[in-house]
């Protein structure tokens, strides 16, 4: 007994049953890939967003933006051309601003963490921490920039710790507070901040820092670890970071010089040119 034949109406039937579904499996398929490609946009845009705002505490181009209460302690960088004459840095225009400024400086003629006399025209309060890479940089090309302008009674300089960039930042400031008890701060700032590679977040240790207060010139090292490790100096750390966040500072380096505001790292003839502006204002 034979199988038996389907007619050519029914093949053309069943065939054209084959094609549609076919044109309608690869229409979901173009519909899903569609739907994938939109997913990956997507998903790519967050990984590019969460790449552009991540990293330090620092900003970054360097730039720290500082809000006070009720307005802002910061401002633009000066960008300067190799021809052009260095603009000095801005003043804030805010009152809640200006007053943060004006008490600021601690003008003490016994200060272990101050360069330059009390009653330098200018005083430059800076907030720094060892773990920072453009503190690392200001440290090593502006400062050395401005000895002329200390030596003659033109500038103060006075340390502020703003220990937040590593985990060891505040273990850190507490070894420079060590070193300023016994007159040796700006001997271990300077060593710590060579010691420092371009652009690195060093990371310290006991041992470290006391090979760095060694190299400072620290008399009595078994006082120097001793007062690193103290709880008043832990408690001194904290307090500093958390007294520059009550007023809007965030970022490293930040400084008030005079009456400007330096909200990032700036170049050495950026920060003189500032530096002269306040003096010649301050009338002294």
């Amino acid at each position: 007994m034979s199988e038996p034949t389907a007619t050519t109406s029914e093949i053309k039937t069943t065939g054209s049953k084959t094609a549609a579904e076919l044109e309608k499996q690869l229409m979901r398929a173009k519909q899903l890939i569609v739907v994938l490609c939109m997913v990956i946009a997507l998903l790519l845009g967050a990984l590019v967003t969460l790449w552009a705002v991540g990293g330090d505490k620092e900003a970054t181009t360097g730039q720290a933006q500082a809000t006070a209460t009720t307005g802002t302690l910061g401002a633009a960088k000066s960008d300067v051309g190799t021809n052009q004459t260095p603009q000095a840095l801005s003043e804030p225009t805010q009152e809640a601003a200006k007053q943060v400024i004006a008490n600021a400086a601690r003008r003490q003629s016994d200060d272990p963490r101050a360069l330059g006399r009390p009653d330098a025209k200018v005083t430059m309060v800076l907030f720094s921490d060892f773990a920072c890479p453009y503190c690392t940089q200001f440290a090593k090309q502006v400062q050395p920039q401005l000895q002329d302008l200390i030596d003659n009674g033109t500038l103060r300089i006075e340390w502020h710790d703003l220990a937040q960039i590593s985990p060891t930042s505040p273990l850190a400031a507490q070894a420079g507070l060590a070193a300023a008890a016994q007159g040796k701060f700006w001997e271990f700032e300077q060593a710590a901040y060579a010691s420092a590679k371009d652009g690195d977040h060093p990371t310290y240790t006991e041992e470290s820092l006391v090979a760095l207060a060694k190299q400072a010139g620290v008399p009595d090292l078994a006082k120097f670890k001793t007062d690193m490790n103290s709880q008043a100096n832990v408690d001194a750390v904290k307090k500093s970071r958390q007294d520059a966040y009550n007023v809007g500072i965030n970022g490293t380096p930040f400084a008030f010089i005079g009456d400007a505001v330096m909200p990032g790292y700036v170049d050495a003839a950026t920060v003189r040119a500032t530096v002269l502006a306040q003096a010649a204002k301050s009338g002294k």
